[in-house]
């Protein structure tokens, strides 16, 4: 039947659906940057950075590379301080506000999208000022983003490559049409490179391409 014909083309068309993973970093600039830019350079992949305020000198200037090398970047809040910025919807806002003014004096873009510190679904917040936040932002032109494959090297003891790879791969969200996967671009994390090179080439096999969030 034509009906029959048409779910067929449908799923021939989801069989042949492009497949993207999004690599995004939290929580820099840092020590870490410019080996996580050296690795995007060699693969030639774009990827978003959702960066924190300045934490020494070099800040700015690691800020205007990962732009300057064509990634997008993010807010994640000037200063990622858990008990002010979900104090009050307000606090919030204006400590995003004032991120992206550091951002613009730096790289001359307007921000219009962040990340949530510890995600939307963050088990620390309420979910009204999480919910308030999403409401006031959106009506000033913001979009926010969270993830689907977390690399979790970001908690407790530093893990291998091998094992920050496995905990992005054994996401049931690995093989859809789009993932998106948290990595840190924090000093202390010196492992997270090498496991950004082990999932660049995993990815690849699957067949997805790489793309930075706009």
């Amino acid at each position: 039947t034509a009906f029959a014909a048409s779910m067929l083309e449908t799923e021939k068309a989801d069989a042949n659906a492009v497949k993207t993973v999004y690599f995004t970093f939290d929580d820099g600039p840092s020590e870490r940057t410019e080996e996580i830019l050296q690795i995007l350079s060699e693969e030639n992949i774009k990827a978003t950075f959702f960066v924190i305020g300045p934490s020494d000198t070099k800040t700015d200037e690691r800020l205007f590379k990962i732009h300057s090398e064509g990634h997008a970047i993010g807010l994640h809040t000037m200063s990622h301080d858990y008990e002010r910025i979900y104090q009050s919807p307000g606090n919030f806002i204006n400590d995003l506000e004032a991120e992206k003014e550091w951002i613009y004096s730096v790289t001359g873009i307007e921000c219009d999208f962040f990340r949530f510190p510890g995600g939307s679904n963050n088990s620390t917040v309420e979910k009204w000022l999480i919910s308030e936040v999403i409401e006031k932002t959106s009506e000033m032109g913001y979009r926010w983003y969270d993830w689907n494959a977390d690399g979790k090297d970001s908690l407790g003891e530093l893990l291998s490559p091998e094992e920050i790879a496995e905990n992005v791969l054994s996401s049931e969200f690995i093989g859809s049409e789009k993932v998106t996967v948290l990595l840190h671009d924090s000093s202390t994390r010196t492992t997270t490179p090498e496991a950004l090179k082990i999932l660049i080439s995993e990815f690849r096999k699957m067949g997805y391409q790489f793309k930075k969030i706009d």
